[in-house]
């Protein structure tokens, strides 16, 4: 229950400016009034430390610092809270009036208390030449330096030291005695403090002439007057003091909007990613202060917009944001001001100033307003009733506000307190007492559009200089509406397209942000097809819109749909197959009808049939009469949708989303028009998706995103995803328990390590869910000799991975077909199989491993006998599954061991069925489709065998397992020292031992299975030896001592020493190991592998 309950108490305050106080109250010291100081402090403390953020800094910096931890001491002279001047240029987007959200409103800040993080590593780079000697021969200066006065060291800054250990924030000093030092990362947060002896500390010089003072001229630009550094000039005239002067008289009473002239400002109309202010948004608009002068008007003022493209001008509000709008060229609103108005994000608008309007407006009040429900799936349900209605009445009770006819009004409901609210009465529903205890967090939008206005206009004897405009007077320009005075009627259901503010209003789908990178091509398409259907004219071509989006799970299916939903403007309409799924067939059609009868209710929309596989699975197969109920009622439902667009012209566009479909009927696929497969993202595009996913966290500077990339192969968004929140996990791991309270500010740092710790377990969960094999950790150096054969598959498989620029289209990766470069003159082999042949025992599957752990490869092992299947048909699926998977995962490698079992030659065995060579026909189809098209890239096929006599010729052909290596026996003594010392490098080897020495006396009919024998049988010796050792040591002890008998086991846990238990190999080890070692293979054998290498050699010769 603490999780729910544990809050930190957050106190909000403006602020004021002061000189440094480094001689009273120490450096970054803030100071905080009475009441302030009260509220923070409980102990009675001297000082406390804090946590200071900005409420909008989300927006504002989306990287960064995003609070400032600090000390903070009482102060009684003070009014609020008073921090150090330099801090507005050092944390602008916290500080910096320029921020604020309007400029006529104060700076307020977020403090809470916070307990600062314990400091392990320090990067910093010396800015001269003079800090980078000090801290290379005097290291201990750094310690003195960051650790006295439990200095706050802060990512980004600048500390400038000097040698009597008084320091200053900033530069401008003398070189020749300061030491200006920056600090560029800190580990494992963003900011905290140093302790002698436990900070490391990394200094770095960058030895460019000129960089300490063009660093210094820098940030004196960046954090310079914005309006200095503007180019443009303003001209302050009578024009723009005369709307700051009331007039005295007016020449007429009504005056006509044409007879002010139309400023020549015109703007391009920008979406706000977020809210402001969330009342103040439906009628401001944000623009730069410069603009304002240009246009002579304040910030607060009122502007009349007027459309380039259409008539629907409006008031709005100004206010000015320079932080935000960085261009002279655009002007901020929100999505659903720019819908009311029917502007995109690039239409022009013109401004026009309306004079006297700094005061508040007095537009006509209205009487009374008409809304209904835009039809969607929560606004037409029973259950969401209750949510929706005190959403609105909290909307309108909370401010007043201007609208006009026409105008669309979005409020958020949160779906899951339907269970809560069910329970209560109208009258308790509210009462806000009872409701208070929930926290509001609305995940779903419900819209209602303004379909009458009734007010009382103007008339010509009103004296407010305001209603001098015709469009003010008569409402056409908006009219207000306050509950207390406006009667307000909610009827009816309305049928239109909604914006997309799903983003403003950080609710509904897609919950992860912006459109999935790589699924654009696959739904440009459906992009296209869909903007068509909201075409009046398209009814009459019949257009039948359903698509069904196969992929794997966490592609990206069900996104692509909401995404598109938001992108055309539809509600989206889920129907998730699996909860119609029934005990009968006909329960399940029965389930499957009540949902979709709702459907043309909410048009137009996207209906989101998800799994739709499941109606398949519901259906007992070899019935065809169960099958035909299920997939007529849904062929049923689809034509009626298509009736009821033609009857009412409101669209609904179907998707049907599965990761199986294979598994659906036919009936169920007859019904869908268009199929689109998603695959697995490429390396570009899950660099843009790593990159979004990333974006706001503290990364270190070591992170490589596009090193992160490269590793992810095979992984789809929702893998990525997974990935990026398991790293912030576990990097708050590593923060451990120095972290007590959690502020912006404290977020610990991302670094490398916490994304290969992430990733690393994000491969295996990966590996579990597409069925590969675990498999061990397998580098080269436990490969002992094979030089040749290393680098021939090193060549073949890396060099198209990591140079695909190279290969043609048209050239796919076969061995023996080889293409001269001209200008790089080297012979670029590129295959798809490789066939490792040789005795047993030699290091064919070790090799295999090697090659998918060093090239980062996913594996795929396949067993013969894992194949085979009792049902016709069902084997060569299987076979089909291996290289589907296969290609799901790519970057991979299939590994067939044995291959002679599962590919043997064709026609030489009487199996019922044939069996076997249906198996050899689906791999060489296989085989060949991959060699055709641009699906086998990247995906490797690797076999091994022992007798690749009795493989099927066609398999040794070229496009398939063309590059056939031989792992024969060792030759020489080297080659066997090699194996030998890739086999003991994790031993403790006596230094007495000369491994060479062991290597000389090995006959040559050793294989690699036979030295691992060796070594193993080595190490058993020693550890045997070890034993009889602590044996006798306590059997010693016993009889010296006259203890208790007590057990080896006990001895070793308690009082032994390392001597004790550290396992040393010697050389007579291996000579006990050498004389009882017999080898695997005979001469006889040798012989036999040899005759099979030398007639496939020639036989290879023959075919070049």
């Amino acid at each position: 229950m603490s999780l729910f309950f544990d809050h930190i108490h957050v106190a909000e305050s403006t602020f004021s400016t002061a000189n440094d106080r480094r001689t009273r109250d120490g450096f970054d010291t803030v100071l905080l009034n009475t009441a302030m100081w009260n509220s923070l402090s409980t102990l009675g403390e001297e000082r406390i430390v804090i946590s200071i953020s900005a409420p909008q800094i989300d927006m504002l910096q989306r990287v960064g610092l995003r609070s400032v931890v600090c000390w903070a001491r009482h102060d009684e002279t003070v009014f609020d809270v008073v921090i150090p001047s330099h801090w507005i240029n050092t944390f602008g987007a916290i500080f910096s009036p320029a921020f604020s959200s309007l400029a006529y409103s104060p700076r307020s800040l977020h403090i809470y208390t916070a307990q600062p993080v314990l400091v392990a590593e320090v990067v910093v780079t010396a800015l001269t030449i003079e800090a980078y000697k000090l801290a290379h021969n005097q290291g201990h200066v750094l310690d003195d330096w960051f650790c006295q006065d439990d200095l706050i060291i802060r990512e980004g800054q600048t500390f400038t030291f000097t040698s009597n250990l008084d320091r200053e924030c900033g530069t401008g000093h003398d070189q020749a005695k300061f030491y200006p030092y920056r600090v560029d990362m800190v580990e494992p947060c963003q900011q905290g403090f140093a302790r002698k002896h436990h900070t490391r500390y990394i200094v770095t010089f960058t030895n460019i002439p000129g960089e300490g003072s063009a660093q210094g001229r820098a940030i004196e630009i960046q954090h310079g007057d914005d309006e200095g550094c503007d180019k443009e000039m303003v001209e302050i005239g009578e024009s723009f003091l005369s709307n700051t002067v009331n007039a005295a008289t007016t020449t007429s009473l009504f005056i006509s909007s044409e007879d002010i002239p139309l400023a020549d400002m015109t703007y391009c109309m920008k979406p706000l990613r977020q809210p402001i202010f969330l009342a103040d948004d439906e009628h401001s608009i944000y623009l730069r202060t410069l603009d304002l002068g240009k246009l002579g008007i304040l910030s607060g003022d009122w502007v009349i917009i007027h459309p380039l493209d259409c008539s629907r001008s409006r008031l709005v509000r100004v206010s000015a944001l320079d932080d935000l709008v960085t261009s002279p060229d655009f002007v901020f609103a929100s999505p659903l001001l720019l819908h009311n108005m029917c502007l995109d994000a690039s239409s022009q608008v013109a401004v026009r100033a309306v004079p006297h309007s700094h005061s508040p407006l007095n537009a006509p009040f209205a009487e009374s307003i008409t809304i209904e429900r835009v039809s969607s799936f929560f606004s037409t349900g029973n259950h969401y009733q209750p949510l929706y209605l005190r959403a609105l009445k909290t909307y309108f009770q909370s401010t007043r506000h201007l609208v006009k006819q026409g105008d669309l009004i979005a409020v958020a409901i949160d779906t899951d307190d339907t269970c809560y609210s069910s329970n209560l009465g109208e009258d308790e529903m509210s009462d806000p007492a009872l409701y208070s205890f929930f926290a509001p967090r609305g995940n779903e939008l419900v819209f209602f559009v303004i379909t009458h206005i009734n007010y009382a206009k103007f008339t010509s004897g009103s004296a407010d200089p305001l209603y001098t405009y015709p469009e003010i007077a008569s409402g056409a320009l908006g009219c207000w509406v306050d509950a207390n005075e406006t009667r307000i009627i909610q009827a009816g259901l309305a049928h239109s397209q909604v914006p997309d503010i799903t983003p403003y209003f950080k609710c509904g789908w897609p919950k992860s942000g912006p459109f999935l990178p790589g699924a654009a091509r696959a739904s440009s398409n459906v992009l296209k097809l869909s903007n068509a259907s909201t075409i009046r004219e398209a009814i009459d071509y019949g257009l039948s819109l359903s698509f069904l989006l196969k992929g794997n799970r966490g592609v990206g299916k069900f996104t692509v749909a909401a995404w598109l939903a938001q992108k055309i403007g539809l509600q989206l309409y889920e129907i998730n197959c699996f909860d119609t799924v029934g005990e009968t067939d006909v329960l399940t059609a029965g389930t499957l009808s009540a949902r979709m009868e709702r459907v043309a209710s909410c048009a137009p929309c996207i209906l989101v049939l998800r799994h739709v596989d499941a109606l398949t699975k519901a259906t007992q197969s070899g019935e065809p009469a169960k099958e035909i109920i299920v997939e007529s009622t849904l062929h049923e439902h689809l034509v009626s949708l298509q009736q009821s667009w033609k009857s009412s012209g409101q669209s609904v566009i179907v998707f049907a989303t599965t990761s199986e479909p294979t598994r659906l009927a036919p009936g169920i696929l007859s019904c869908f028009k268009h199929e689109i497969v998603f695959e697995a993202p490429p390396e570009p595009d899950r660099y843009e998706a790593l990159k979004f996913q990333t974006d706001g966290m503290p990364l270190g500077p070591d992170v490589d995103i596009s090193g992160l990339a490269v590793q992810t192969a095979a992984f789809v968004a929702s893998d990525l995803y997974a990935l990026v929140r398991y790293t912030e996990v576990v990097s708050e791991r590593r923060l451990g328990h120095a972290r007590v309270y959690h502020s912006l500010g404290e977020a610990p740092i991302t670094t490398t390590a916490d994304l290969d710790a992430s990733l690393q377990t994000a491969r295996k969960l990966y590996s579990e869910n597409i069925g590969t094999p675990k498999i061990p950790d397998v580098s080269w150096d436990d490969v002992g000799g094979l030089i040749s054969i290393k680098n021939d598959i090193l060549d073949t498989i890396q060099l198209p991975l990591h140079h695909p620029e190279l290969f043609s289209d048209g050239l796919k990766k076969r061995s023996g077909n080889y293409v001269q470069l001209a200008m790089l003159r080297v012979l670029i082999s590129v295959d798809l199989g490789i066939l490792l042949y040789g005795p047993p025992g030699t290091g064919k599957t070790l090799l295999a491993k090697a090659v998918a752990t060093s090239c980062s490869l996913n594996f795929f092992s396949v067993k013969g006998p894992e194949l085979l299947n009792m049902y016709i048909g069902e084997s060569e699926a299987n076979v089909r599954r291996v290289f589907q998977k296969a290609r799901d995962a790519k970057p991979c490698v299939i590994f067939f061991d044995e291959l002679d079992s599962v590919a043997p030659k064709r026609g030489n065995f009487g199996d019922s069925g044939g069996v076997m060579d249906r198996i050899v026909s689906q791999i060489l189809a296989e085989l060949d489709g991959m060699s055709q098209g641009p699906a086998g890239s990247d995906i490797f096929v690797i076999g091994a065998t022992n007798r690749p006599d009795l493989l099927d010729p066609a398999l040794l052909r070229p496009g398939r397992f063309d590059r056939l290596l031989y792992l024969g026996l060792s030759e020489s003594h080297d080659t066997q020292l090699d194996i030998i010392q890739a086999l003991t490098r994790k031993f403790r080897l006596d230094p007495s031992l000369d491994l060479q020495s062991v290597a000389d006396r090995c006959p040559f009919n050793y294989t690699g299975a036979d030295f691992y024998a060796l070594c193993s049988d080595a190490m058993l010796n020693a550890m045997s030896r070890k034993v009889e050792y602590l044996d006798a040591k306590i059997g010693q002890s016993r009889q010296t001592l006259d203890a208790q008998p007590f057990l080896l086991q006990n001895y070793l846990m308690e009082y032994a020493t390392s001597s004790d238990t550290d396992v040393i190999v010697t050389e007579q080890d291996f000579d006990l190991a050498l004389q009882e070692l017999v080898p695997s293979i005979s001469q006889s054998e040798m012989d036999h592998y040899t005759a099979i290498r030398d007639r496939f050699s020639d036989q290879l010769i023959q075919d070049n």
